[in-house]
């Protein structure tokens, strides 16, 4: 299956798999379409076959292809119906005397099943008799509660009750003296436990099924550590391979020539949107100007005419605000609107030289009529500091370039014929080698914010330099030029419709590496990519009602959303824990400042922080939380909460376990509990409150996703159509911010197509949906081609718990793998259902996308290349 052959671990096995192999062998994944739809007769041929098993895997279709062509095959297919059930499992480690801890099985189901050929199978290769399994009902505890007794076989707590199924990941440990917990995995994440729950009064083991226990095994980390031998293992399997295609034992599929292979489904066009990248917490104040104040005027200067949004960034832009807020003062300016202005001229003086510092300045004017002018109704000024690209967004918008550039060489093949193997052909692997062939067809389009082009950049350099460091120390500036970026651009940013095609290659023996393709430009789109004040009037209604939320009574006026059953409260009373812990951590700090030496507390600092930025961003926080009354409390600031924890949790850990610690030290077991606690509330609470904040009710949901992504949405439908009646295949990225994430993910749920899982976890830095189009050609004409479309999300750089993840000095957590959104679904059903809007337009009747778009050359432009200096 697809997320198993395309996985990090599986892609950098076969792509050393070819080079090891120097162009002898082809790889080919056959894709989940070929895999679940087609009959085995219709699977590509191969020599050698890698099969292994993974959820919704047909093992038995598996086993006919092998029976049919006969493949050598790197994994025995057969004996993956054992992995079904642990008893098997455990019954062939201890034949094959490896050792296992302690284990007592209760088989309330008659004890597993096996098929009578597998029998026979598993007596011949190893001699194991799988029968005579034992039916055990007798269970009971000892008196004092502390053992199992099976059979009179007796068990001491700790130990760990497993189901036998192998695909049930419901796992319950029991500790001596009482209490459990229960280990489980999300639908969001079903390749490991995501999810870990202590209860008290998990006393009694189960009784409504088969189950084995084992002794528990304590360790010294509680991680669950897979090892990859990536280098090894290609090597030994290149030589696998050669052996086995070339030996005379293994009949040969076809003796005569070559066979036309059956027409198979192959991957055509790739259309993927990107969140940025790793940030800062952003911070900032806010100040709406009354138009007809004589004071605000010297605001309205500074708009210089401008009808929509201006961003001042640098010093001596930032100077013009300090001098307006004089010239208001002078102007009349008094009581509360005295104090704002004051308030903004100090923000101003001490946050001018922090990166990311910035003000927007946001008209808004009365609506267009005839035989009138449009007249400034408000105007606001947001002042923010923070937000910006940190070291560890290098590394993980270098990681998703390395890993789509080796998906696509293995998904993007184009296979004819079927050679019989001999001492100079290929030897076919069921999963193809594509050269940078196949990335002269890209398009790449970015925000025009500063940390979404920062990713992009790094992306596209990793995308396509094998050689080079885009963390070299050398840095060069930026080149920016002005070109159409739809319809095509100078250079190598190549229109979708345009260019030689992504037509793979078998790679050079010699291993030399001849025309490359260069990086396209990276195309500026504000149109598609930046904020939208479009649905800003329907965000804020939805914003106002979300205080219901979190507000003590009026629960009928609570709409219905998730919320984790394990916290067993109501919203409106973890908000009033979370204040109590942070009123507690107020006290702390506060009384560690006093006390302790915070300059030594930790030794390096990234991301241009220092002590006092620290603490002035959780002072923040506490006076937001804790000194408003909770019927004012304002729910957007559980994000602000739950961003600065996980930030501070990955790059200042050793900072916030101490200054939140009773003695200053971060060992203290109390302290790590409390944070703990904070962290899981504030997590509980954010995905209760962020989702909602783009739309409460489906309708809500689907009109504030138009009214934002119809554009960008829009355009990814023209990129698959592109693709679909064009000859070339196409690489088509997008990089932007969370609310276009948020809300194009939310127009594809309430499209109407069958959606897989509607369970969406949170959208994280580097979170992505990709649309993949796939093609099979029948081979007379252009008429005879079958198409279908499959969607995909990643959830981004996530952990659940990212207190305790492991780090390194990267601070990088590690991009989650795209789990389907939905099955193949036939190419025009797919495009009618995202077309449903296409009838709208959004904005005014005067406004619309800068032409020509400007560029950015990725491979000169300094974030790219500069050395990530912040590195602790």
């Amino acid at each position: 299956m697809d997320i198993k052959a395309r996985s990090k671990a599986m892609r950098e096995i076969l792509t050393r798999l070819v080079e090891r192999a120097r162009g002898v062998i082809e790889v080919k994944v056959f894709g989940d379409k070929v895999i679940l739809d087609e009959d085995v007769e219709n699977w590509p041929r191969c020599d050698v076959l890698i099969s292994f098993f993974s959820t919704d895997f047909p093992l038995d279709k598996a086993i006919q292809y092998v029976k049919l062509r006969r493949p050598f095959c790197i994994n025995d297919l057969p004996p993956q119906a054992l992995l079904w059930d642990r008893r098997l499992v455990g019954a062939v480690l201890d034949h094959l005397k490896v050792p296992t801890p302690q284990r007592l099985e209760v088989s309330r189901d008659g004890g597993p099943k096996v098929d009578e050929e597998l029998r026979q199978v598993m007596k011949q290769k190893i001699g194991i008799q799988l029968s005579g399994f034992q039916v055990t009902p007798e269970v009971s505890l000892s008196e004092d509660g502390d053992a199992i007794i099976i059979d009179g076989q007796v068990m001491e707590k700790p130990f760990v009750e497993k189901p036998v199924s192998g695909e049930d990941h419901n796992v319950y440990i029991y500790f001596r003296g009482g209490g459990g917990r229960r280990l489980f995995r999300k639908a969001s994440i079903p390749y490991k436990w995501d999810h870990v729950e202590l209860d008290p009064n998990l006393n009694f083991p189960r009784t409504d099924g088969s189950y084995i226990y084992e002794q528990f095994v304590d360790v010294d980390n509680s991680e669950d550590i897979k090892v990859y031998t990536v280098d090894k293992a290609a090597e030994m399997l290149a030589g696998i391979c050669v052996h086995a295609s070339a030996s005379v034992e293994r009949p040969l599929s076809a003796t005569e020539g070559p066979v036309e292979e059956s027409p198979t489904w192959l991957l055509k066009a790739n259309v993927t949107v990107f969140r940025h990248a790793d940030r800062t917490p952003k911070q900032k104040l806010k100040f709406s100007f009354p138009i007809d104040e004589p004071w605000t005027q010297p605001f309205v200067r500074l708009l210089n005419g401008e009808k929509e949004e201006i961003i001042l960034r640098e010093r001596s832009q930032l100077s013009h605000i300090q001098t307006a807020v004089e010239e208001a003062k002078g102007l009349g300016a008094s009581g509360e609107d005295l104090a704002k202005l004051t308030q903004l001229s100090n923000a101003l003086i001490s946050k001018i030289e922090l990166p990311g510092t910035k003000a927007q300045l946001k008209p808004v004017y009365s609506k267009k009529q005839a035989g009138h002018s449009r007249k400034l109704t408000k105007l606001t000024l947001v002042f923010k500091w923070g937000g910006e690209f940190t070291h560890s967004a290098r590394y993980q918008s270098r990681d998703l370039g390395e890993n789509m550039k080796k998906d696509i060489s293995i998904m993007s093949a184009y296979p004819t014929t079927y050679k019989p193997v001999s001492s100079n052909s290929l030897i076919t692997l069921c999963v193809s080698p594509a050269d940078k062939d196949v990335l002269k067809n890209v398009k790449i389009y970015t925000s025009s914010e500063r940390r979404v082009v920062a990713s992009a950049e790094i992306f596209a350099t990793a995308l396509f330099e094998n050689n080079k460091d885009p963390y070299a120390s050398h840095q060069s500036g930026s080149s920016r030029t002005s070109q159409d970026g739809r319809d095509g651009v100078s250079g190598s940013a190549l229109s979708p419709t345009a260019g030689s095609g992504f037509r793979p290659s078998t790679p050079r023996r010699d291993g030399s590496q001849s025309n490359a393709p260069k990086a396209p430009k990276l195309i500026v789109r504000k149109d598609l990519l930046d904020d939208s004040n479009a649905a800003k009037d329907l965000m804020d209604d939805v914003k106002k009602r979300l205080k219901i939320l979190l507000r003590p009574g009026e629960p009928e006026k609570r709409p219905e959303l998730t919320w984790p059953k394990s916290l067993k409260k109501e919203p409106v009373e973890v908000v009033k824990e979370v204040i109590d812990l942070l009123r507690h951590f107020r006290e702390v700090m506060h009384r560690n400042w006093e006390t302790l030496d915070v300059d030594k507390i930790q030794e390096r600092w990234c991301c241009g922080d220092e002590p006092w930025l620290f603490r002035e961003r959780w002072e923040k926080l506490f006076e937001d939380f804790c000194d408003v009354k909770q019927e004012k409390f304002d729910p957007s600031r559980v994000s602000e909460l739950y961003d600065t924890i996980k930030y501070c949790a990955l790059h200042h850990r050793t900072f916030l376990f101490s200054i939140f610690s009773e003695n200053g030290q971060p060992s203290s077991q109390l302290r790590d509990r409390q944070l703990h606690e904070l962290y899981g509330r504030a997590k509980a609470l954010f995905d209760l409150v962020a989702p909602q904040e783009y739309g409460i009710e489906p309708e809500e949901k689907e009109e504030i996703g138009v009214l934002t992504s119809l554009p960008l949405l829009r355009n990814v439908v023209e990129d698959l159509e592109n693709a679909r009646n064009n000859e070339e295949c196409t690489l088509t990225l997008y990089f932007t911010k969370e609310s276009h994430i948020h809300t194009l993910v939310n127009l594809v749920l309430l499209s109407g197509l069958p959606i897989a899982n509607r369970r969406i976890p949170e959208l994280d830095y580097c979170s992505h949906i990709t649309f993949e189009l796939y093609e099979r050609n029948h081979g007379r004409g252009k008429s005879d081609k079958e198409y279908s479309i499959r969607l995909s999300l990643s959830e981004g750089a996530h952990s659940s718990n990212v207190l305790d993840s492991a780090l390194d000095a990267r601070h990088s957590l590690n991009v989650q793998p795209r789990r389907k959104l939905t099955q193949h679904i036939p190419y025009s059903l797919v495009i009618e259902k995202l077309s449903k809007h296409f009838h709208r337009h959004i904005g005014d009747d005067d406004t619309g996308p800068d032409e020509p778009f400007e560029t950015i050359d990725a491979l000169s432009a300094p974030v790219a290349n500069q050395s990530p200096a912040d590195d602790p």
